[in-house]
């Protein structure tokens, strides 16, 4: 049987990073894979968060960088960076995990049976196995910046992760 493969879209990296969350990925999955154009989406912020956090993790090698897949284009209303990192999944032989926050980009993968989370989706499985104590302190970071999680999102992470009440 193949590899799990956990491909990650631009957006979730920059968004990790921003909240200080960057290194939680190598907690959860050992390893992710990033296409060539994600690379360089996120690169190109240079110091901005995301580019020196995926800089330094392609160098330790937990972060491999994947050639773009030719068929990428069957993703027209994506841009690069989503069409070719479910391009990427889909040729994957195996289990196959994707890291998108887009809506439609998470549509997609879903219409191609992918197993798809994003940003707060990871905060919450880093919770679920004990790697951090409280996702809110990440959000609480996000918030400070330019990333936007909706309200529903930040409260639904809020309420699997244990630390509000449904009810309030």
């Amino acid at each position: 049987m193949a590899e799990r493969l956990v491909v990650a879209d631009a957006s979730p990296l920059i968004g990790l990073a921003t909240a200080g969350a960057f290194d939680l990925l190598r907690g959860l999955f050992g390893r992710i894979a990033v296409t060539a154009g994600v690379r360089d989406e996120v690169l190109a912020g240079g110091d901005r968060p995301g580019a020196p956090e995926l800089a330094r993790a392609i160098r330790e090698g937990w972060v491999r960088v994947e050639q773009e897949p030719a068929d990428a284009t069957e993703f027209p209303d994506l841009d690069a960076g989503e069409a070719t990192t479910l391009a990427l999944a889909i040729a994957h032989d195996g289990p196959c995990l994707v890291l998108m926050d887009e809506s439609l980009g998470r549509a997609h993968a879903r219409a191609q049976g992918l197993d798809v989370t994003g940003l707060a989706g990871v905060l919450l499985a880093a919770r679920n196995a004990n790697l951090v104590d409280a996702v809110r302190p990440f959000l609480d970071r996000l918030k400070k910046s330019d990333f936007r999680l909706s309200r529903a999102v930040v409260r639904a992470v809020l309420e699997q992760a244990g630390e509000i009440d449904p009810q309030a």
